[in-house]
């Protein structure tokens, strides 16, 4: 069996996965230190059995078993921890690590329509994730940066304008359609902090709201068609809290007619929901070596599905 762990933003989970399938599943708010990290890990593995492997979705990059942040912003110890070492200390089972969002992007690509070869997977959450799998094969990238579309830039701005996202590029897609972005533009419109749920609950009835969300749409429907002038994905599949919250899908879908009728697509919801990157994780660990496994590239013995 083997033991997933999914590292985000705001959130810690862990889950025994057998075949594909959440067996248990545990979830704690992401610490922001390593002590309180170390003490959460600990908290959520108690009493589950020994697993024969480790499989870890993270938040970042991944490079020579230590984790890099894009977003300078979000997890303060996160750029250059050795989560490798760090897990090889508790357990005594091979360990594969991946990006969140790439790992999601799998495991949605692994319940998807078996027809379809190209896919673009994205997570709108605390910030902006993203998963391209190209010709059946998920993309991890020399340096493991495949696929971070939040950090794509755009020429649609956040309702304050442009700005500089943590990662240090201008203009980013994580600064208009994150849920950390929504709450900041909530803030600037509304002069009193809201977060992201809250934004949505007024969009039905507070048009500055629907506006905030609306551009946030048109900022995510921008970013698709990039891909699909870039890669020729085949569907966009949408997850995240703010991605699967109420009518998002339809308004990233409305503004998606708006651009070149090239890039018309569809777009879906995750269908794992947010087990997406557990699941996908530990479907990602079941196929590959960690005998062999190379921290950097799309390496021959990655996973892949013909």
């Amino acid at each position: 069996m083997i033991l997933a762990f999914d590292i985000g933003g705001t959130k810690l989970a862990a889950a025994m996965v057998e075949e594909g399938r959440v067996v248990t599943r545990r979830q704690v708010a992401m610490p922001q230190d390593i002590e309180s990290f170390s003490c959460a890990i600990d908290e959520l593995v108690a009493d589950m059995p020994a697993p024969d492997r480790i499989a870890v979705a993270s938040t970042g990059f991944i490079r020579d078993g230590h984790i890099y942040a894009v977003n300078q912003n979000i997890i303060s110890f996160w750029n250059g921890f050795a989560l490798h070492a760090f897990l090889s200390t508790r357990f005594a089972c091979p360990i594969v690590m991946l990006n969140d969002a790439q790992a999601a992007a799998w495991a949605e690509y692994l319940v998807c329509d078996a027809a379809i070869g190209n896919l673009l997977y994205l997570t709108l959450s605390t910030g902006v994730g993203g998963g391209i799998v190209v010709n059946r094969h998920l993309r991890i990238g020399w340096t493991g940066l495949a696929g971070h579309i939040g950090h794509t830039t755009l020429c649609t701005f956040p309702v304050e304008g442009r700005m500089t996202c943590g990662c240090g590029r201008k203009g980013c897609l994580e600064t208009i359609a994150s849920g950390t972005a929504i709450a900041r533009q909530a803030l600037f419109v509304f002069g009193e902090p809201l977060d992201s749920r809250e934004v949505f609950a007024r969009a039905a009835s507070d048009g500055r709201a629907e506006r905030i969300l609306v551009n946030a749409a048109h900022a995510v429907a921008e970013a698709i068609a990039n891909c699909v002038m870039l890669l020729d994905v085949e569907c966009a599949v949408i997850g995240g809290s703010v991605g699967l919250a109420p009518g998002m899908i339809e308004r990233i879908r409305l503004a998606l007619q708006v651009e070149s009728g090239l890039t018309q697509i569809a777009v879906t919801k995750a269908v794992l929901g947010a087990d997406s990157g557990l699941i996908g994780a530990a479907r990602w660990a079941a196929g590959a070596d960690p005998s062999k496994e190379r921290p950097l590239g799309d390496a021959a013995h990655y996973p892949t599905v013909h």
